[in-house]
């Protein structure tokens, strides 16, 4: 039996569950990661990229995440 596929991005909704934080501030988390990784206003933020910004393992993301 296939397990069921991850979400791959992460939103501002999933940070605030993550870190408690507003949902302002959680935007405000996105967009740093944005700046540290080069990315463009219309492109999304992976798992990854949120696991390395914030210090967290990504099994822990999903957790949260699912």
């Amino acid at each position: 039996m296939k397990s069921p596929l991850q979400r791959l991005t992460v939103y501002p909704s999933d940070l605030q569950k993550i870190t408690g934080r507003s949902e302002r501030t959680c935007q405000r988390i996105i967009n740093k990661i944005k700046d540290m990784f080069g990315l463009g206003k219309q492109q999304l933020v992976t798992v990854y990229q949120a696991s390395e910004y914030l210090g967290i393992p990504m099994s822990d993301m999903y957790n949260f995440i699912r």
